[in-house]
């Protein structure tokens, strides 16, 4: 219940900060391709909802909440920062750019898991973003250590 009271704030806070930058919202799902042999449990994937706020210089930050796909349901927060090319990198078609990010980003479960991702972002509308990207979870927990995923994710 703290989870989502938190999240709640966190769009409510945001919309004060919305002059100078935009908001938006992001929805992504990853799938667990590769874990390693020491893994517990088995996490086949994991669903992100969050709020996203990019910056007018590339840079966007995003928050909130995450439910993790395993032998049982658990959910989290999540919080995280991406770094995007400040030009696309080349455009799809007419006029669907694609730029390239780096991001860091964690997920509050009982051991923190932090993952660097990498991923591309392209434009399939004026008010419409896909990405598709790659992350590697870090953690003491042996159920998120080295966990490798694949995702795509809608931001609207």
């Amino acid at each position: 219940m703290k989870q989502f009271v938190a999240a709640a704030l966190l769009v409510s806070a945001s919309s004060a900060m919305a002059a100078s930058g935009q908001f938006a919202s992001l929805v992504s799902y990853e799938y667990v391709f590769s874990k390693p042999s020491t893994a517990t449990g088995t996490t086949s994937g994991v669903l992100n909802t969050s709020i996203e706020y990019t910056f007018p210089r590339s840079l966007s930050l995003y928050g909130g909440a995450t439910f993790i796909l395993r032998d049982s349901y658990e959910s989290s927060l999540n919080f995280g920062a991406r770094l995007y090319t400040s030009t696309p990198l080349f455009h799809w078609g007419q006029n669907k750019p694609i730029w390239s990010y780096v991001g860091v980003g964690t997920y509050l479960v009982d051991n923190l898991a932090y993952f660097p991702e990498a991923g591309l972002r392209i434009a399939t509308s004026d008010n419409t973003r896909m990405d598709v990207f790659f992350k590697v979870y870090n953690s003491s927990d042996t159920a998120y250590d080295r966990l490798a995923t694949l995702g795509v994710g809608l931001t609207f």
